[in-house]
């Protein structure tokens, strides 16, 4: 009599039907808050001061896409819409299914898109220190 087993083939059980939420790392869940509240600053810097950024010089232009205050402002309502419905959806940025990470994706780049105005004033303001030194009389 031999002591050896045999190898028994074992089908897979199939997945369930429904996806399950999964756990999300809580670290990267403060960048969706900072872009959410990043989203309501510009859009209320747009409604602002937005036509002013327009119509003043082409360097403030930059804040506004080269004079688009209203799109820019249209953007940033539509990213914080998103990120604050799927904030409500996936339990605080904690849980998420693969169509809400899809969601959270396209959020998170209109974000960025809304937030490329401030960040290129930002950095030509950098850039205009750097070459021009401090402007004092």
């Amino acid at each position: 009599m031999s002591t050896t087993r045999k190898p028994v083939l074992v089908r897979p059980t199939d997945p369930p039907k429904s996806v399950a939420l999964k756990q999300v790392a809580s670290r990267p869940t403060t960048i969706y808050w900072f872009l959410m509240v990043s989203d309501l600053a510009t859009a209320i810097w747009m409604y602002t001061v937005g036509a002013w950024l327009d119509n003043t010089s082409k360097f403030t232009a930059t804040g506004t896409l080269g004079g688009h205050h209203v799109l820019l402002l249209i953007v940033a309502l539509i990213g914080f819409l998103m990120l604050a419905t799927l904030a409500v959806l996936t339990d605080n940025f904690t849980h998420s299914t693969p169509k809400l990470a899809l969601a959270r994706n396209v959020a998170c780049i209109i974000s960025i898109v809304a937030l490329t105005g401030l960040i290129a004033l930002i950095l030509m303001a950098l850039l205009s220190r750097l070459l021009f030194g401090p402007l004092r009389p």
